[in-house]
């Protein structure tokens, strides 16, 4: 009997390793309102969606471009974007990582550097993602970057999330040429968030219960 028990334990706890843990129901976690300020991200440039059951948000961009050919102000661009999830109470979530997908050409000697970070309204800290890309380089790229630290949402409050990211491109010395740009398939330079999900227990109290990388969207 006790070694019977024993067996059933331990198929309920690798039943929840295994993902039985409580989660967002699919199609529960939606964008509420999507809104976007920046010279990366003129108006009618940007658009944002989630995944069914939340594991990723992606952010794409129609015309997000650093480039040497446009003077001093178009070496860097940044754009803000504020996104309000809805999702069912009882869950929070922080951002895990971000994926980059877009295009550059940079001769010998630019560096170009995407940087993005967040931060929740009403809650303290804001954390980052970095990646540098050396020259000379020309092609499309893909790139998946941890965030430095996990800012966690409120429990059972809904704020505002916000992206804030920048392309930056250093023409080098002596200057040369350099571009951070769309992908050249999908029109889009894109950013695709992986979420963590965790249920509140109690107040103040949560536990870890799902969590997803991001993949390509078809």
């Amino acid at each position: 009997m006790a070694a019977m028990a024993a067996l059933l334990l331990l198929a309920l706890m690798q039943s929840a390793i295994h993902g039985h843990a409580p989660s967002p129901d699919p199609g529960t976690v939606k964008i509420e309102t999507f809104s976007y300020a920046g010279d990366g991200c003129p108006p009618c440039s940007a658009e944002g969606a989630v995944s069914d059951d939340g594991p990723a948000l992606t952010v794409m961009f129609s015309q997000y471009t650093a480039s040497t050919d446009a003077g001093s102000s178009g070496l860097r661009k940044a754009c803000m974007v504020t996104a309000v999830l809805s999702y069912p109470l009882g869950f929070r979530f922080h951002l895990v990582d971000v994926t980059m997908r877009g295009y550059a050409k940079m001769d010998a000697g630019v560096t170009g550097t995407i940087q993005t970070s967040y931060h929740i309204s009403g809650v303290s800290g804001t954390t980052r993602a970095k990646r540098v890309i050396t020259g000379a380089f020309d092609d499309n790229f893909e790139f998946t970057d941890s965030f430095a630290a996990a800012v966690y949402s409120e429990c059972n409050t809904v704020r505002n999330l916000n992206l804030v990211s920048e392309v930056r491109v250093n023409p080098g010395n002596p200057p040369a040429s350099g571009l951070l740009t769309m992908d050249s398939q999908d029109l889009r330079l894109t950013q695709v968030f992986a979420l963590a999900w965790e249920s509140c227990e109690t107040p103040g109290h949560c536990h870890l219960v799902a969590s997803a990388r991001s993949t390509r969207p078809n």
